[in-house]
């Protein structure tokens, strides 16, 4: 089994499935940039922001393999699952 393999049997969906509350993803979007860029915080970024969180707190650093399992884990997400990022991004 390799690094990426091993990463996506460590990832608890349950910490990426329901999406942050809106203060949070507020917070760090608002810390990247002074003035917020409502296009910068879309669905899939704010679901990135999830799967790095989630990565870190099991110990995995590595933006290459973030990506990856960010982009895996997108794809098989229900269309429920990602309406509910599109929601927050939509009030975000």
């Amino acid at each position: 089994m390799n690094s990426f393999d091993t990463l996506l049997a460590n990832i608890n969906r349950n910490n990426i499935h329901p999406p942050p509350e809106i203060e949070e993803v507020l917070n760090f979007f608002n810390s990247k940039k002074p003035m917020r860029d409502h296009n910068r915080c879309h669905a899939y970024k704010i679901f990135r922001y999830s799967v790095a969180k989630e990565c870190k707190r099991i110990g995995e650093f590595n933006v290459t393999l973030i990506g990856r399992a960010t982009n895996h884990l997108w794809k098989n997400s229900t269309t429920h699952e990602k309406s509910e990022y599109s929601n927050l991004a939509q009030r975000s």
